[in-house]
């Protein structure tokens, strides 16, 4: 007998990671806990000021996790994957981050694929949408008619705790950017690869901005020419990290290395061309790439 749409997926439990949030965050896990079983909201060390948000997902039913320091993104999900074994034998963890609204159906349809994968005889490391704001998720070929994905984003994702026995947890000496990357890697590597699933939802890549040389905008269309970037100290672990995953996944996954370094230097080479700030963002690429070599890990070294 087919499940009840209506009725949460007994068999997931939420992992939510919070730095800060807005109160936008209540409503987004009352959602979530129409579709699962149970949701773990970690405040990643946001400090004083947000006792009430937390006390409200707690008041709604999601237990709520405070760590006492910003210990990044992957030491906020580890956290929040450890206490939800603890609490009780959730069969796959779904991480989703605090701007992060998933439709109705969403945590069905991604269970579903897994159940399928395996029917098919594959057994998914991940599971990730097909769609995620309207852009597909890039594939990695089919396997007994079975879709598959390639780099999947920490938010949305389904992880089968299979997986998590199989590989362990986050890298948190990463702290943020590419964690999910290399997360990926590793279970790909494991012969675990990512399936994906007929679902979709909005999440926001970075911040549009327009494109300005020489004090002036650049017209398109009729209107200023667009460029995505992020924020400016968000560079430093973009570049840090790319030079320490890519270290750790050179020898096996070569091609792999080469692309993503290409494709943070065209993003690199455009947003210092186009868009404001470039001499602080420049910086703090040149900074993570130096660190990167140097082996440097965790939290930003401020000297």
């Amino acid at each position: 007998m087919p499940d009840d749409p209506d009725v949460p997926v007994s068999n997931v439990t939420a992992v939510v990671t919070a730095f800060r949030p807005a109160p936008d965050l209540i409503g987004n896990v009352e959602s979530l806990l129409r579709q699962v079983a149970s949701v773990v909201v970690v405040d990643d060390g946001g400090g004083p000021g947000f006792d009430d948000v937390f006390a409200a997902l707690a008041g709604a039913g999601a237990t709520v996790v405070r760590l006492d320091a910003n210990a990044g993104i992957a030491a906020a999900l580890n956290a929040g994957i450890g206490r939800a074994r603890e609490d009780g034998a959730p069969e796959y963890i779904l991480t989703v981050d605090q701007d992060s609204h998933l439709p109705a159906g969403y945590v069905r349809a991604l269970r579903d694929a897994a159940v399928a994968a395996r029917d098919a005889g594959v057994e998914p490391g991940l599971v990730s949408p097909a769609r995620i704001h309207g852009n597909p998720v890039l594939r990695a070929g089919s396997r007994n008619g079975v879709p598959l994905g390639k780099e999947p984003i920490q938010s949305g994702l389904l992880i089968p705790v299979a997986t998590l026995e199989a590989v362990g947890g986050f890298w948190e000496e990463l702290f943020i950017d590419l964690v999910d990357t290399e997360y990926y890697f590793r279970a790909l590597n494991a012969g675990l690869p990512t399936v994906l699933a007929a679902a979709e939802f909005d999440h926001s890549l970075g911040t549009m901005v327009d494109a300005v040389v020489f004090g002036r905008t650049i017209p398109a269309g009729g209107n200023p020419l667009k460029v995505r970037i992020a924020a400016t100290w968000r560079y430093y672990y973009i570049f840090r990290n790319r030079v320490l995953v890519s270290r750790r996944y050179a020898a096996r996954n070569p091609g792999w290395v080469a692309a993503g370094i290409w494709t943070d230097l065209r993003h690199l080479l455009a947003v210092t061309l186009l868009a404001p700030g470039r001499p602080a963002r420049l910086g703090s690429a040149l900074r993570g790439i130096a660190d990167g070599f140097r082996g440097r890990s965790g939290r930003r070294h401020t000297n």
